[in-house]
């Protein structure tokens, strides 16, 4: 009985906790929810046209900017994160709100560790090289966004390797961007 009662202890404090950050997410601004902003911004970041997403929350330029301006300075308000954080979870979904109604998939890109793990490396490199991160997605035919969902599921393979206690596979892994990091490295010590 003791475990029961725990468990609906824990279950109404994760409740109340859902319904008190609820509501700090910022009001609707032009009708534009967070959640829509995030996906909009995503969909942005994935090479959707400005146009397109202004259509779909039908608001105009002016508007969207003032939606920005709003959503930002809440970001930038956010002294605890949450926002911040929940703002990561929000852009990873493309179909938020009204753009569900013109949902869009994208395909994983970096299908296998090798292909992760050359972008890896090659972004710490490129990063102590002074190279802008953007030039290096590009090279390598990326979005900001299919950076993101295809890092978001590597790490998440790292993670359940580090879980399952694989150290072997968790130091290939380290190795392996490593190596890629030092060619990387090379290359921009020639330039």
């Amino acid at each position: 009985m003791n475990f029961l009662k725990t468990l609906m202890i824990a279950g109404a404090i994760s409740l109340f906790s859902t319904v008190t950050f609820a509501q700090e997410i910022p009001a609707p601004v032009h009708g534009v929810t967070f959640d829509e902003w995030a996906s909009a911004a995503a969909r942005l970041s994935n090479k959707t046209s400005e146009d397109e997403v202004l259509k779909t929350l039908s608001i105009d330029k002016q508007q969207f900017e003032e939606v920005n301006e709003s959503f930002s300075k809440a970001l930038k308000d956010d002294k605890d994160f949450k926002l911040i954080t929940y703002y990561g979870q929000a852009f990873s979904n493309l179909n938020a709100g009204r753009f569900a109604a013109n949902s869009q998939e994208t395909e994983r890109k970096l299908k296998t560790f090798e292909d992760y793990a050359r972008l890896s490396g090659h972004m710490q490199a490129a990063t102590e090289a002074g190279v802008d991160p953007q030039k290096v997605l590009e090279e390598h035919h990326l979005t900001t966004f299919e950076f993101s969902q295809d890092g978001t599921y590597w790490i998440g393979k790292l993670r359940e390797q580090g879980m399952a206690g694989d150290s072997a596979a968790i130091l290939k892994w380290n190795e392996t961007i490593a190596a890629y990091k030092a060619e990387y490295a090379a290359r921009y010590a020639k330039k």
